[in-house]
């Protein structure tokens, strides 16, 4: 598509003036190409449900714990105003003003960084592949819940290995036979006869370092089939490959006819999981134990502070927690009517996110301290991390509670709503990137649905093999990582240095519909300027310095699977000079000077985007008689 044409179609992008009358300037579809949020209340929750994701439920609570209990809310609180506000805020705005998902977005708004829009696509691929297999997993998960004996309660199916330690029935064993009789725990039963011990060829009780849970099997040898490595990718999982299917059919489905259905479905999956979690709180804090998990929680150890890798979580965890850089939230915001307060909705869904990770730390360590008091173990040695706790900590717990298929149900299906709102907005963003690029392509929208969800759930059948976790896990570390932290920093210079904060407060001053005073612009100068790529910069730098070979739990990686997951953060990252140098050579004209000096500034079309919004709110205010051309100056330069 030529550059002018790009800047025609976006300043064509919103219904023109003439074409509304001031009484029914914001009703219906401001967008009729694209189309707009039904409501209000459609966005706030995507955009809540979208930041709000597995992440706050199984990522939170174990850092917190980790970094210093109550005293990493410290470094994160910082983080999440000097980080993760600013570019919520600014990617909220850049969406909801040009009403263009980011590779047409910033082809307009910075024509030197087009290769932008194109990293925050490929990042927000590599992610909805891994994201939707985990997804796949509660769906399993939940399938098996339906039965009477959860399947991973007790040590008598054919995979179980003989380190298998059923807690409840050695207690029971213990209390069955006296001092007097001879009896051992092992290959999962109570062995009370010596020679089936010989046969059998043990001895003794499973030592305490070697015992497994029923539960860790069942994920790791039934549900996953899990091989020696990622060099072993080994069969594929049926169970796993109609998990799979079934996602992505549901992901599709909401998907199909756009934010128009996407916008309602979220009404349940956004606010159902809050349910679970009062729920499943109110539940925890009445079990046994359930204070020394809330201490081991929340107890500040204020020493941890002084380690810089504390405060690297920290910054790590606002990019993951408000999933931010990606691309999905100007996406949504793309879809808002222009006047839509989106100062309010940051505030609210930054503050709400947050609000929730601490909240589901109570209720996930509530259950936690119960289960340590069961064993009667220290509460650090049932404290697991990512899959670890949402596939074997807490599967192990509801066998340990009564009604445990009503709790397990509840609980998987949180996650499952959980994970569903932020792929989601992953695919969504995916979808409108490729029909901002291709609009012919709007009229067959539903089969371009059909057609991405085909395409990635194929892609995804190499994560159902045996071997597929391994390849899940790198996934998240490279592809989410350091790509999401480049693409950050790179946003803020942009804005910035190239777009001009000029610019981006005549943007804010038109969608709010009054000028930020004076301490609001000196704040945001301030945050954009220094603070945040300071924070932003420093924290990419040192996750470089301080590399290490990928670890999983007791697996390091081959050098190979590192290498492999250095070239995926690599190919996103290198789009974005890649990006600069394609635009000076081919799309900018005149010698090298005017062609850096053009692509370093907004396009022309998109400064056509702006008169067009101001003079059809002049047109709107006229007729109502309102003078509001102070807030609707159009900067021409930077």
């Amino acid at each position: 598509m030529a550059k002018e044409d790009i800047g025609n179609e976006m300043a064509d992008q919103r219904v023109a003036p003439e074409a509304q009358s001031a009484d029914n300037l914001f009703e219906g579809d401001e967008n009729p190409e694209r189309g707009n949020w039904t409501g209000k209340l459609d966005f706030l929750l995507s955009c809540l449900g979208y930041a709000v994701g597995l992440g706050n439920v199984w990522r939170f609570p174990y850092l917190c714990y980790k970094n210093g209990g109550g005293a990493f809310l410290i470094p994160y609180v910082i983080m999440l105003f000097g980080l993760g506000i600013p570019l919520f805020l600014l990617e909220l705005t850049v969406g909801q003003y040009s009403a263009l998902a980011p590779i047409s977005l910033f082809k307009n708004y910075a024509p030197a960084l087009r290769g932008l829009g194109v990293a925050m696509f490929l990042a927000s691929v590599a992610v909805g592949l891994y994201y939707n297999m985990i997804i796949a997993w509660t769906v399993y998960y939940t399938y098996s819940s339906m039965t009477t004996d959860l399947p991973w309660q007790y040590c008598n199916h054919d995979y179980n290995t003989p380190n298998c330690f059923n807690y409840n029935e050695y207690q029971q064993c213990n209390m069955t036979y006296n001092e007097s009789t001879w009896w051992i725990y092992n290959y999962g039963h109570c062995i009370t006869n010596r020679t089936e011990a010989d046969i059998l060829g043990v001895n003794s009780t499973v030592p305490k370092e070697d015992r497994v849970s029923p539960a860790e099997e069942y994920f790791n040898l039934h549900v996953l089939g899990l091989s020696d490595g990622i060099g072993d990718l080994g069969g594929v999982q049926t169970g796993l490959v109609v998990s799979l299917l079934i996602a992505w059919v549901v992901v599709g489905a909401a998907l199909i006819k756009g934010v128009k259905s996407s916008g309602k479905v979220v009404y349940f999956t956004a606010l159902f999981p809050y349910l679970v979690l009062i729920i499943l709180l109110i539940r925890g804090v009445t079990l046994p134990g359930a204070s020394e998990g809330i201490k081991f929680y929340m107890v500040p150890d204020l020493n941890r502070l002084s380690d810089i890798d504390v405060w690297v979580q920290a910054a790590v965890q606002i990019f993951y927690s408000l999933s931010i850089a990606s691309g999905g939230l100007i996406t949504l915001a793309s879809y808002n009517k222009f006047h839509n307060n989106v100062i309010r909705d940051t505030f609210i869904v930054c503050f709400g996110n947050c609000f929730t990770s601490v909240f589901a730390g109570f209720a996930i360590f509530s259950v936690l301290g119960f289960m340590a008091s069961e064993l009667g173990v220290p509460v650090s040695e049932v404290v697991k991390s990512g899959s670890g706790l949402a596939f074997v900590a807490y599967p192990e717990l509801v066998t340990r509670l009564p009604v445990s298929t009503l709790w397990a149900l509840l609980f998987f299906l949180m996650l499952f709503t959980l994970g569903l709102d932020s792929q989601f907005a992953i695919v969504e963003n995916i979808i409108t990137c490729i029909l901002d690029e291709f609009p012919k392509l709007r009229q067959w929208k539903s089969w371009v649905v059909v057609g991405i969800c085909s395409t990635l759930f194929l892609l995804g059948i190499p994560l159902t093999t045996q071997g597929g976790r391994y390849i899940v896990d790198l996934l998240d570390n490279y592809a989410a990582g350091w790509p999401y932290l480049f693409i950050g920093l790179v946003e803020l210079l942009a804005m910035y240095w190239m777009y001009g904060v000029r610019n981006y407060y005549r943007d804010l001053t038109n969608i709010m519909g009054f000028s930020p005073g004076f301490r609001l612009k000196a704040h945001i100068t301030a945050i954009y300027g220094t603070v945040s790529p300071l924070l932003v910069g420093s924290i990419l730098l040192l996750s470089w310095i301080n590399y290490e070979p990928y670890k999983v739990d007791d697996y390091t990686y081959p050098g190979w699977a590192n290498g492999i997951g250095w070239a995926i953060a690599m190919v996103i990252i290198a789009t974005v000079p890649v990006g600069f140098v394609y635009n000076i050579v081919w799309e900018e004209d005149g010698g090298i000077k005017e062609r850096l000096l053009n692509c370093i500034r907004p396009t022309d079309g998109w400064f056509e985007h702006s008169r067009n919004i101001a003079n059809r709110e002049k047109t709107a205010a006229a007729e109502a008689g309102i003078d509001n051309t102070s807030s609707l100056e159009v900067t021409t330069h930077m």
